[in-house]
Order: C-alpha cells, then structure tokens, then sequence
C-alpha cells in the first residue's frame, strides 16, 4: 500500500515512496497550470496584473509542499531531507529531481522512520 498523496504535505520528516511522490508532482503540475493559465487568461483580458500576483502567492505554499514531499522522498533512500537543496543548483537540480524518482527506497524502517510500502499492523487482510 503507497502512501496517501495529500498526507504530511507541510511535513519535513517521514518517508514518501515513488508512487506516492510521482502522483504528487503530478497532481500539482495539473493544478499549478490551471491556476497559472487562468490567471495569465484573466489578466490578458483585463490588462492588469493582479491575477498574475494572486496566482504567484499561489505559488508560495505549492513550492514549500513540493520541497517537503521532495525531502520525505529523499528519506525514504536514506537521504537527508537538505539534499532536496541540490534541486537548486543550475544542471544539477533537475537531474537530481528526475533521480529522486527512479531510485528505490531503503527495504523496511531506516533512521527515517517506518517502510512507507509496509502494511499497517491493523491490517488483517486476506
């Protein structure tokens, strides 16, 4: 089971698996777009730029859930969350996001914390 992809968004520790990771930068490059193109559809019609500041402020929080996610994900190899910093580096950065979602997670608990992909003990399934 992956973990849920709107858990622990704010959160800077714990671990976040692929799936989950890939579901969210995903459903943010969604969101982000359609707030992005309304506001740059808006503002266009409008000639003003209020829209395109809303639509930054929007950007704010949506950067701060995508460097926690980024830093859960690099837990979850056994990573430190501050390597989630290498993102910035010009080359460097984007070469590192791709990787981050390629490279397996540590099998079972880590100094992180618990195996996102592992069962719950309540789980009495089939």
């Amino acid at each position: 089971m992956s973990k849920p992809v709107f858990e622990d968004l704010f959160t800077f520790s714990g671990r976040r698996n692929r799936k989950s990771y890939v579901l969210f930068v995903l459903l943010m490059t969604v969101a982000m777009s359609v707030v992005w193109g309304i506001a740059i559809g808006i503002s266009a019609e409008n000639e003003g730029y209020a829209m395109l500041v809303v639509a930054g402020l929007a950007t704010i929080p949506a950067a701060v859930c995508g460097w926690a996610v980024a830093a859960q994900r690099c837990r979850d190899f056994g990573w430190t969350g501050w390597a989630v910093l290498l993102t910035l580096i010009p080359y460097l950065g984007p070469i590192f996001g791709l990787a981050i979602v390629f490279i397996p997670g540590n099998v079972g608990d880590n100094r992180y914390g618990a195996d996102p992909l592992k069962q719950s003990p309540a789980f009495t399934g089939p």
